[in-house]
């Protein structure tokens, strides 16, 4: 359950209770790291909600971003595994999608 100060702070802006859950699990979305049914609640609130949608859009650019440095710098398996690691650390678990891209 979503605070009061937090459901008004997401009203402010304009987003709804199911923009939260977006924004809080859209990395475990994209690296497929969630249950099927949330990942089908998710898959259609953003299917609805333009600004989630664009954000979806947005965080997907991003990892073909990195998919496609990873290829071009070729860099050396101790610098990508260090990255990793960092990723990771902060909270992101994106790595391991793009590590899975050609």
């Amino acid at each position: 359950m979503m605070s009061a100060p937090a459901r008004s702070q997401l009203e402010a802006l304009g987003l709804s209770a199911s923009c939260a859950e977006v924004l809080t699990h859209l990395w475990d979305y994209l690296d497929e790291q969630i249950t099927p049914t949330s990942a089908e609640r998710l898959a259609a609130h953003i299917a609805t909600c333009a600004t989630c949608r664009q954000y979806e859009e947005y965080q997907e650019c991003f990892l073909r971003a990195m998919a496609g440095l990873k290829q071009e710098l070729n860099a050396p398996r101790s610098l990508r595994e260090r990255l990793a690691t960092r990723l990771k650390g902060q909270g992101c678990g994106c790595w391991d999608k793009v590590s899975r891209q050609p």
